[in-house]
């Protein structure tokens, strides 16, 4: 019997227990080396999946955090790139940290045809 695990959790909820406390205290400025604007921790959130199944395992976690200069986040402008890709054979990939060539992710697809996206 296959299921799947998951959590979606914000992390300025228990900003002290994830050592954010003082990164999103907006009355004084952080992060000097990415900007010359003191800067402080906005919004973090973290979401995770974990699926069992009889074929295997497979996981994936994401943590997004923002960034804002004083109380007020910036709206910036950004450009939005898509990409459509269409497999129809078994395939691997990896998600490699280009510095440290650390591998981030990896996965084996056997049966693109159920992969859904």
């Amino acid at each position: 019997m296959a299921f799947s695990v998951d959590a979606d959790h914000d992390l300025l909820h228990q900003a002290a227990l994830f050592g954010l406390r003082s990164a999103s205290d907006v009355r004084t400025g952080h992060f000097p080396g990415i900007s010359g604007t003191p800067l402080a921790v906005g919004s973090a959130r973290q979401m995770a999946v974990a699926r069992f199944g009889a074929e295997g395992f497979e996981a994936a976690a994401v943590t997004a955090g923002g960034l804002g200069a004083g109380c007020a986040e910036p709206r910036l402008a950004y450009r939005v790139r898509h990409a459509e890709v269409r497999f129809h054979r078994p395939f691997g990939f990896m998600a490699v940290h280009r510095t440290s060539r650390l591998v981030l992710a990896a996965d084996w697809v056997n049966d693109p045809d159920i992969v859904s996206g």
